[in-house]
């Protein structure tokens, strides 16, 4: 199914269909599943941050990137998004204040609230700024005192309006605003209102995929994406055990500028990235728990260990004359480890490099793009529960060659891992000099038994976050002992 474009209604709102990718995401949402955050700690001048100031430039920022203004209505098929254009700039302004939040809790407080407790996002409110700081105060009691504090931030949107990337740039460009030499009425005055909304609302990103359209062509990518997905192997599972309801939590390690720097050198001399490496680690570090375990068999040791991550496709895409990076545009792709542990160094370097192999022949693929609209439509299929079709290959490639296909083998992920790069890329200091960035985390709400383990760099530092169901894996602690061992593998293959 290819989503229509967006199209003006008789009641004056600006409406389009939801995409696959953006499908296969919606019906969990309704629990809040999926629904992304960021939090970035920081230290700025107080009247940079006064609420009338942060909420004119999150209502601008909403203008610009009128997604996260949109209402989902269900009604038929398809869920679609529905925009009411403001008539105003004083009803932009009104209506990014009912989308903003300034609170007094900390970090832990935040996040943990956000993950586990009632959803704070709906089909009626697509996204929300959270302004977390000790010494807020109302709209009508502003002070422009140029005295410094520390900030919470908390931008909040469901994963089918966009991902990490509409995440960091957003808040990168509204930290620009704040620090900006704009007063506030300039700021008010360069909301432009003028401009054709429906020039600034994003397609859904299978629409800006530029692929052969005939029968043979989507055929040869069909029995590709099959194939790909037959090599991909996996028979590696941490045990879930339901002990009590769902509580999501996290752990984060740091390693200081000095050894990032180590880490940085390692990897270079040794021809992958930090994300080669550890997804590498990430396969050793289970091995290690595997063999430190009573519990497992020799034989768990003959089945590969799968992980899987996620890929930015927006480098791929046909241009699109909408500015907006608030979209969706991700496809997802596994990578497969021995299960053992590496012999020595050089072992563990070259799977590293197998990393990057994986990665690359994805990547570079010429049929990246097939497979993309291949796995949204399968995704799509599954979140509607519809069965899975049966695949005739040779009916597909018109040939009497007989199937093609292996027959099926184990395929389970360990855990989801998302490597999100170098952020110092995004966020320029430069922009707002009288600002001092701390730390920067995002992630998404989990089900039950969910893991997730992310990977940057920021402020110099690599940073490792692991977000999991603390109550969803028993008490035997192996969440704990992988997290352990991922560490120690940092400190002995890549700082050492």
């Amino acid at each position: 199914m290819m989503p229509d474009e967006w199209t003006l209604t008789t009641a004056g709102r600006i409406e389009r269909p939801l995409g696959d990718s953006e499908f296969a995401f919606f019906p969990a949402s309704k629990d809040g599943l999926g629904d992304m955050f960021l939090h970035l700690a920081f230290r700025a001048p107080k009247a940079q941050l006064r609420p009338r100031r942060v909420a004119i430039a999150w209502a601008l920022l909403r203008c610009r990137h009128p997604l996260l203004t949109c209402q989902v209505i269900e009604e038929g098929e398809v869920p679609r998004f529905s925009f009411h254009p403001p008539e105003s700039v004083q009803a932009a302004l009104e209506e990014a204040k009912a989308a903003l939040y300034f609170r007094h809790e900390s970090k832990e407080e935040l996040i943990c609230g956000y993950m586990n407790g009632p959803r704070t996002l709906s089909n009626t409110q697509l996204s929300c700024l959270i302004i977390s700081s000790p010494i807020l105060r109302p709209y009508d009691m502003d002070d422009c005192s140029s005295k410094e504090h520390n900030y919470d931030l908390l931008m909040c949107a469901p994963h089918f309006t966009g991902d990490g990337t509409s995440l960091h740039q957003c808040t990168h460009d509204l930290l620009e605003l704040l620090a900006s030499s704009m007063s506030d009425e300039d700021m008010l005055a360069s909301m432009d209102l003028s401009e054709p909304w429906i020039n600034r609302l994003p397609s859904a990103f299978e629409s800006r995929c530029t692929v052969p359209r005939g029968k043979l062509a989507r055929g040869v990518a069909k029995v590709n994406f099959l194939m790909t997905k037959e090599r991909e192997i996996g028979n590696h599972r941490l045990t879930r055990l339901q002990c009590a309801p769902q509580k999501t939590v996290f752990l984060e390690r740091v390693f200081n500028e000095t050894h990032t720097k180590a880490i940085l050198k390692r990897c270079k001399e040794n021809g992958v990235t930090i994300n080669h490496a550890i997804e590498a680690l990430s396969g050793v570090a289970w091995a290690r728990v595997v063999n430190a375990s009573n519990k497992y068999s020799k034989d768990a040791f003959k089945d590969p260990v799968m992980i899987y991550t996620a890929i930015n496709v927006r480098p791929h895409l046909a241009p699109s004359p909408d500015p907006t990076y608030w979209f969706l545009a991700l496809t997802y792709f596994n990578l497969v480890f021995p299960s053992f542990s590496p012999s020595s160094h050089r072992a563990f370097w070259l799977r590293a490099k197998s990393a990057k192999t994986q990665t690359h022949a994805v990547v570079h693929s010429p049929l990246l793009v097939h497979r993309t609209l291949e796995m949204a439509s399968e995704r799509a299929a599954r979140a509607r529960k519809e069965p899975q079709p049966v695949v005739d290959v040779p009916k597909l490639l018109n040939t009497t060659t007989g199937n093609l296909l292996p027959g099926p083998a184990p395929s389970a992920a360990l855990l989801g891992l998302s490597l999100i790069g170098n952020l110092d890329t995004t966020y320029d200091r430069r922009a707002y000099p009288a600002f001092s960035l701390k730390d920067v985390t995002t992630a998404s709400r989990q089900k039950a038994g969910g893991i997730l383990l992310l990977v940057h760099t920021f402020g110099g530092r690599l940073w490792l976050q692991l977000f999991y169901d603390k109550e969803g894996f028993g008490s035997d602690g192996e969440i704990e002992q992988f997290w352990h061992e991922l560490g120690n593998g940092v400190e002995e293959f890549l700082i050492v």
